[in-house]
């Protein structure tokens, strides 16, 4: 990985790889590939520019051994402490095992992380002391490409015991300022990082279309 300033030293980047993927037949969405690189080395590599600890979230460890040889020392996998949760699952795992108070949490099915938008998510996070900043992007909220302090970890908790796993009910939880497409224009970034691909038809149109495809 990079040199980092310690201002990046402080966050931890977390893959969230726990899901089923039924609508991928079973396939894993992090061992897709984009531009011949799969969606989980592009977003280790991604992430790495900007944290100085990589978590990969995921009940299923051996199906990435190889991807992950490449990147030996420097991402740890720890399994969802409750499994078959969801995304609030794959929070609570990683909230309780990361190093640093702040957490860039992604999906594993979004093959454009971008750590230049993690960057001044994270900036606008600490300016305004927020639990998280979300970005809201294409009219809706996009939590799993998100900065999280990890103090959000009680809420979590609490979520789950009462078996509520929504995102958005988090989000309500906690105190979000949110990042939109001005903020992001104004810096000159381009605003497909929070894309995501769900099935194969998506999939096959990113591959056709290109990173265009999430720009809608």
């Amino acid at each position: 990985m990079q040199d980092r300033s310690p201002k990046e030293t402080e966050r931890s980047g977390i893959i969230l790889a726990g899901g089923l993927n039924r609508r991928m037949g079973g396939d894993s969405k992090a061992l897709l590939k984009y531009e011949g690189r799969t969606f989980l080395a592009r977003q280790l590599t991604e992430l790495g520019r900007v944290c100085s600890e990589l978590i990969l979230v995921t009940q299923e460890p051996e199906r990435y051994e190889d991807e992950l040889k490449p990147f030996a020392g420097a991402v740890r996998v720890i399994p969802d402490l409750q499994p078959g949760k969801g995304p609030l699952a794959g929070l609570q795992a990683a909230m309780t095992a990361v190093r640093n108070d702040e957490l860039w949490v992604v999906g594993c099915d979004m093959p454009l992380v971008n750590a230049r938008a993690a960057e001044a998510m994270s900036g606008l996070r600490k300016d305004t002391d927020s639990d998280a900043v979300i970005a809201r992007l294409h009219e809706r909220l996009h939590p799993l490409h998100g900065l999280y302090h990890r103090r959000c970890l009680q809420i979590v908790e609490r979520l789950l015991a009462e078996e509520d796993y929504r995102m958005m009910r988090l989000l309500r939880e906690l105190r979000v300022q949110e990042a939109d497409a001005s903020f992001f224009a104004e810096l000159g970034i381009p605003t497909d990082f929070t894309g995501n691909i769900n099935n194969p038809d998506e999939y096959n149109k990113l591959l056709g279309l290109g990173s265009g495809y999430f720009m809608r």
